[in-house]
């Protein structure tokens, strides 16, 4: 019976410890959240920044991307959907809620709410968008390897607002 107290003693004095390495592991992630947002931002804004580079320090290099409109793309096809959009957006603002990250030894994910504004071929575009990160610890470094985001009602009629603008006309009236 001796034993049992001396049993119970390691085991909270083990779990307090990796609850530190826990700590040090969520505080790293939700930072490297918003600095990958803030710079994202600063992309957007017209600050000359490699948006490929930022993106393969953030996410591994064969991520799938699952988009609130319902597709799965490569990280590739992101990547080149961010370089176009560059030069059509103004007025790029955004902001993160609600962060929670949970780490399971090697692996973690994150939730948040991304809320984005900014003009998009004269349209104001208010985004809300649930986000989730699955990530890896790989090389001491923690990465996406999984990303998916949703969207409210009022983002995805925005969308569709903006790809109608941008469609040719079925009949040409020549």
């Amino acid at each position: 019976m001796k034993i049992l107290p001396f049993v119970a003693l390691i085991f909270l004095c083990s779990c307090g410890s990796n609850g530190d390495v826990a700590d040090e592991d969520i505080a790293f992630i939700e930072k490297g959240i918003f600095d990958y947002h803030n710079t994202l931002k600063q992309a957007y804004n017209g600050a000359p920044i490699n948006t490929d580079s930022l993106i393969n320090h953030f996410f591994a290099k064969d991520v799938y991307y699952v988009t609130y409109w319902g597709l799965s793309e490569p990280i590739d096809t992101t990547k080149t959907r961010i370089r176009n959009a560059l030069p059509l957006i103004r007025d790029y603002e955004n902001r993160l809620e609600r962060v929670k990250v949970k780490v399971y030894g090697n692996g973690a994910y994150a939730f948040f709410i991304l809320r984005q504004t900014y003009t998009l071929n004269g349209i104001l575009m208010d985004e809300y968008l649930p986000t989730t990160y699955v990530l890896e610890r790989i090389d001491n470094r923690w990465v996406v390897v999984h990303s998916q985001r949703s969207a409210d009602f009022q983002t995805t009629q925005h969308l569709i607002e903006v790809a109608l603008q941008r469609e040719e006309p079925i009949i040409d009236k020549k």
